[in-house]
This record gives structure tokens, sequence and C-alpha cells, in this order.
């Protein structure tokens, strides 16, 4: 059943051109490569951070839709559970890698999302990727590998958070792809959207964090923590996730995920001065490779729309 929102202007939803559709990939990548050392300085249990990251961003986003004069019905909000109970699991997993493993492993497990966006991507989107996007994704993701392999050997973590890095990966791909779909094929908004992920998100949290915490795990987030969740909220939560379903309505997942390939080169450089995670000169060569691959991506502009028949 399609949805309608109402209040959206056409020109917000109107096709945009290849060098506005590539800026605001751009914009996104830079957003969410900040997005990951800035989690890592919130010092409160994983837990913690993400629910109360979602329950800052729900009234935000809904004071938002109600500015702009957008109408949320509750059939929009059901199109939205699936994908906000996989943000929701996303967003946990994200924050446990971060407190066990260092930004760098969580970079390059998570670069592997494009690989994986690419073989679905053509059966589930109906999305063929052209032999140009597949060399340069493949590149890409050595390019990653090499950032991660050329860091400094102590910067590594256990088992534990190689696992919560693992299932981010797995929980952000589903909720990449179903992003795509929806959006696509669904009239809602890119900012209506985010208001129901956000919200199955946080209720689905909610049972865990009620059977797991206590008041005394959210004191332990300090006056430090504060600022940043608040940058989280306000920059990755709202504005990145916002733009990027935006993006979703109109670029092949498959072409957008390759584009933030280069978000892990902007992690790993932002986690040297916040965590000192040194950058050796390895690590910047592969950093090099993972930029060219999106550049020479963009070099070669696909359409930013897709016709895709979800029928059935």
């Amino acid at each position: 059943m399609a949805v309608t929102a109402v209040g959206e202007s056409a020109a917000a939803e109107a096709h945009p051109s290849h060098a506005r559709a590539t800026a605001g990939l751009l914009t996104v990548m830079v957003i969410y490569g900040l997005g990951a050392p800035v989690m890592k300085l919130i010092s409160a249990p994983p837990l913690v951070a993400a629910s109360s990251r979602l329950w800052f961003a729900l009234p935000l986003l809904w004071l938002l839709c109600r500015v702009t004069g957008r109408r949320v019905t509750l059939a929009m909000l059901r199109q939205t559970a699936p994908a906000g109970v996989l943000f929701g699991m996303n967003l946990i997993m994200i924050f446990a890698a971060l407190q066990r493993v260092s930004v760098a492993i969580v970079s390059v497990i998570l670069a592997l999302q494009p690989g994986i966006v690419l073989v679905i991507g053509a059966r589930w989107l109906g999305e063929r990727a052209t032999r140009w996007q597949i060399l340069w994704t493949g590149v890409g993701i050595v390019g990653v590998a090499v950032v991660v392999a050329g860091g400094d050997p102590h910067l590594r973590g256990d088992q534990w958070g190689l696992l919560f890095a693992v299932s981010a990966l797995l929980s952000y791909t589903g909720y990449y792809l179903l992003n795509r779909r929806h959006r696509a094929d669904l009239g809602i908004g890119s900012l209506e959207w985010m208001l129901g992920v956000t919200l199955f998100a946080s209720i689905f949290v909610l049972p865990l964090a009620l059977l797991t915490l206590s008041v005394a795990d959210y004191r332990q987030l300090g006056g430090a923590d504060w600022v940043y969740l608040g940058l989280v909220v306000v920059m990755q939560g709202i504005v990145g996730h916002t733009l990027m379903s935006w993006v979703h309505k109109f670029v092949p997942a498959g072409r957008s995920s390759l584009f933030l390939l280069g978000m892990n080169v902007v992690a790993v450089a932002a986690a040297w001065p916040l965590h000192g995670e040194r950058v050796t000169l390895l690590q910047m060569l592969g950093g090099v490779v993972v930029l060219g691959a999106v550049g020479a991506v963009i070099a070669r502009p696909a359409s930013v729309t897709v016709e895709v028949d979800y029928a059935g």
C-alpha cells in the first residue's frame, strides 16, 4: 500500500541533479565518518548511550515534522517498523563494539557492506551494478583493509568486540537495504521516515533497557558525555540519517554504499586526535586508494534514479 507524505514540497522530493546527489552523499560520508570516533568518547554503557541517543532524537524529529507541516499517520509509521528494529539493533551493536575494539577495526568490518549490497541489490532491489562499479567497490574494500592492517598492532580488541562489529554490519546492511527499497517505492518523506524509524528503534531498546539497566546506569552519563551525545543526536541521528534517507529515494544502494566507504577514512583520521589511534603512512596510502575508488565512480555518473518494480 502506497503512503503519501503530506506537506513535503514537490521541490524537496524532485529528482536532484547528479551534482546535488553527490554533494548529499559526500556530506553523509563526512558525518558518518565522524560519528564513530565521537560515539567512542561516550563513557556510559552501550545500552545507556544507544537508548539515550534514540530517546533524545525522537522528540526533535517529531518537532521538526510539526514545524515543517508534515503529517504523520499510523499507516505511514507501520511501513517503518522493520527498518526501525534493525536501526535500534545496529545502534546498540555499534556502541558495544566501539567500547571493545578500535575505530579502525570497526571500520574495516563495516567496509564489507558495499560487497553485500552489490550481491543482494541486483536480486532484491532490481539494481544491476556495472562492471566499473563492481571493480571499484572491490578496490575500495581492499583500500579499507589496508587502512586497518597498516595501523598500530596494539589497537585491536577482543572477540566480543569483533562479534558486536559483525552484528553491527549485518543489522545496518539490513536497514540500509530496507531504507532504499521503501524510500524508492513509497511516498514517505525523508523526515517522516526517520521519525518512524527512530520511534520503532526506541520501542525496540525500551524493554532491553528496563530489564538490564537501572537509574544508576544512566547516571554514568557524565558532563562531557552529554556534549558528545548531543553531537551524535543532531549531526548523525537527525542531519546525517535524514539526508541519507533523502538520497536513498534517488540513488541505487550499490552506488551510495560505495561512496560511504570514504567514511571509514574519515573515521580513522578523526580517531588519531580524539583517541590517540595513530595513522601510519600505510594507512594514509590505503585512504588514498579508498577515496580514489569513490572518485572513480563519481567520474562516471550514472542516473540518480532507477526504475524498480517491487510488485509482489
